[in-house]
C-alpha cells in the first residue's frame, strides 16, 4: 500500500496505532441518509512534529467509467485548512447545501491532505504528502440498494468488463474473483460502482477459447456473483 492511501485504509480514529508521518481520520466513510444535511468527521495528528491539513470536498463521478472529481458547490468543509498539534484532533463540519432533489443517491469525496514541511523529522530529506479519499454519500432511503449489469467486451486475450449500476445507492466490490471455466483469470475486481454510473475494468490473458466470465466475490449488501458472456 502507498503511503498515499495509508490514512485512507485506517478502519477507526482513536483505536488504531498512531503511524509515522501519518494522520487519522474517522470516520473514514461518511453517509446522510434522507433529509439529513450535515455530519462531522474527526483528524487527528499521530505524528511527534506539527500537521498542516487541507480538506477539499468534490463531486465524485463515473463519466468515463473510472473515478472523475470536481469541486464541489454542493458538499461543504469547515474548516478547509487546520494546523494541528503532535496528538491534537479537529473535528471537520460537513454540510450539503442547495442539493436537487432525487431518487438516488449522491457521491461526493473528501480530498484530506498533509502538507508536507521542508524537512522530514530528522532533517534527512524532504517529507512526502499524505493523502486520504475519504467517500461521503447522501443516500435517499436506508433501504436504497444497488443494481449492476454487467457485459464484458474482448479484443484478443484483454477484455473490457464493464458494471453499471441503475440501483439507487452505491456498491462496493471487495476482492470479487474472476473465473473461465473454473480457473481464475486476471486479479480480483475492487471499487465503487456509483449508483447511475459504471464502472470499467480490463482483464489482461484471458484465454481465446474463454466464453464468458464468472464474477464471485464480496459487496456493500452481501455476495456478489454473476455470469457474463464475452462480447467479440
Amino acid at each position: 500500500m502507498t503511503r498515499a492511501l495509508i490514512i485512507g485504509a485506517l478502519a477507526a480514529l482513536l483505536g488504531a496505532p498512531a503511524l509515522a508521518d501519518s494522520i487519522q481520520i474517522g470516520p473514514t466513510r461518511v453517509q446522510m441518509v434522507g433529509s439529513e444535511r450535515t455530519t462531522t468527521l474527526t483528524i487527528r495528528n499521530s505524528n511527534d512534529t506539527p500537521a498542516n491539513i487541507q480538506v477539499r470536498a468534490m463531486d465524485w463521478s463515473q463519466a468515463d467509467g473510472t473515478d472523475q472529481y470536481a469541486p464541489s458547490s454542493v458538499l461543504l468543509a469547515s474548516p478547509p485548512q487546520v494546523s494541528l498539534a503532535p496528538g491534537e484532533s479537529q473535528v471537520i463540519r460537513l454540510v450539503i447545501e442547495n442539493l436537487p432533489a432525487a431518487n438516488r443517491e449522491r457521491a461526493f469525496r473528501l480530498v484530506i491532505d498533509q502538507v508536507p514541511g521542508d524537512q522530514s523529522p530528522t532533517g534527512a530529506g524532504v517529507r512526502t504528502a499524505v493523502r486520504a479519499l475519504v467517500p461521503v454519500f447522501v443516500t435517499t432511503a436506508i433501504t436504497d440498494r444497488p443494481r449492476l449489469q454487467w457485459t464484458a467486451a474482448r479484443s484478443g486475450t484483454t477484455v473490457t468488463l464493464t458494471a453499471s449500476n441503475d440501483g439507487a445507492a452505491h456498491e462496493r466490490l471487495v476482492g470479487a474473483a474472476l473465473s473461465a471455466g473454473g480457473q481464475p483469470v486476471g486479479g480480483p475486481i475492487e471499487g465503487y460502482v456509483l449508483a447511475g454510473e459504471k464502472r470499467v475494468w480490463t482483464v489482461q490473458g484471458v484465454p481465446d477459447a474463454t466464453q464468458s466470465l464468472t464474477i464471485a466475490g464480496e459487496g456493500e449488501f452481501g455476495e456478489v456473483r454473476a455470469d457474463v458472456p464475452l462480447a467479440p
